[in-house]
């Protein structure tokens, strides 16, 4: 059963100004929240090899990020291609495509999973 209490980690990738912005590929860091219905907290930011190198996934770069947002339910992103979501999907880590502050985009991805959860029981 899913609780008030209960708490997931997001991953986001931004260029800063408090707002989702950034390409999963070109992501050079992610900043982690920890996320309930009340609150966002900022945890801290992980430094990753970006993924994309001239418009092609590098693999080793990949099973780092992967390794690196392991405690992660979702990671929120402008955009992202097909084979790096499909990576995310396989491992557990659902890709959010969305373009908003941070907060917001945390604590709608959070209402949704929430619902999710529930429906599940």
């Amino acid at each position: 059963m899913i609780t008030v209490r209960d708490s997931i980690r997001v991953a986001v990738a931004t260029k800063g100004g408090g707002i989702v912005n950034e390409h999963f590929g070109h992501a050079k860091e992610f900043q982690i929240y920890e996320v309930d219905e009340t609150q966002a907290t900022f945890l801290e930011s992980r430094q990753v090899i970006p993924y994309c190198k001239g418009g092609y996934g590098e693999q080793s770069a990949m099973d780092d990020i992967l390794q690196k947002l392991s405690d992660c339910k979702a990671v929120l992103v402008l955009k992202i291609g097909t084979s790096a979501e499909d990576r995310l999907h396989t491992a557990g880590i659902e890709p959010v495509q969305v373009y908003d502050a941070i907060e917001t985009a945390v604590f709608d991805y959070y209402q949704k999973w929430q619902q999710s959860e529930e429906a599940m029981v």
